[in-house]
């Protein structure tokens, strides 16, 4: 029997020592109001949402603009997203459960966001290498909970059977579920709904990995 496991990112795998306002405050060349800082995110909230190109390139023409900076949108876009992607951290314990399922199945991260911010975390912290493919959803014009990106996810890795890791209920684990997804919950929060559940790393590993067959060692 053949198993693909995906992974969700961002607080699956990684988690964010700085708030996003901080690094926001920290990236712009003035004292940063907080209508500015809710201005910028919300611009790029509803950039990902709706997968657009270059949501933080737009955000902060949009930002530029209403506040009058002088700013190049581009270059300040990559000073943002080299902030937030050295603001994430990974713990040793979940690095070594990625690496404990990948040598024994088909692996993949299946995460929202923009291609750009999302590979270069996943490139700080050498996940990519780790896995067979990466999914994110700005680059294939479909993002959680819309079943297409988990239709893609098993197109990319065909196996017989597929299971989903992520932190959020209604984004994560209901839209893997409807297309057949077995799921792993992790977080704090009580999810009764949720067929199987951890709320720590080492819990995680315990309830994962008899998921996986022995026999599928790649």
């Amino acid at each position: 029997m053949t198993t693909t496991v995906y992974f969700d990112l961002d607080g699956t795998l990684i988690d964010y020592t700085t708030p996003f306002t901080e690094l926001f405050a920290q990236t712009v060349p003035t004292d940063a109001s907080e209508e500015m800082a809710n201005t910028y995110f919300e611009q790029v909230l509803s950039g990902i949402t709706q997968v657009e190109e270059d949501p933080y390139r737009r955000a902060f023409e949009i930002v530029r603009q209403e506040y009058d900076l002088d700013v190049n949108p581009e270059a300040i876009a990559a000073t943002y997203i080299e902030k937030e992607a050295t603001a994430t951290h990974i713990r040793p314990s979940v690095r070594q459960l990625v690496e404990r399922v990948a040598t024994r199945c088909q692996t993949g991260i299946l995460t929202n966001g923009d291609g750009r911010m999302q590979r270069r975390k996943l490139e700080k912290h050498g996940l990519a290498d780790l896995v067979d493919t990466v999914i994110v959803s700005n680059e294939v014009g479909s993002r959680k909970p819309e079943q297409d990106i988990f239709e893609e996810a098993k197109k990319r890795l065909p196996a017989e059977t597929f299971i989903y890791v992520g932190d959020t209920f209604e984004e994560d684990i209901v839209p893997a579920l409807e297309v057949g997804f077995r799921t792993v919950y992790v977080g704090e929060e009580y999810q009764p709904d949720a067929p199987i559940a951890a709320r720590g790393t080492e819990e995680l590993a315990r309830l994962l990995l008899p998921l996986i067959r022995e026999d599928t060692v790649k």
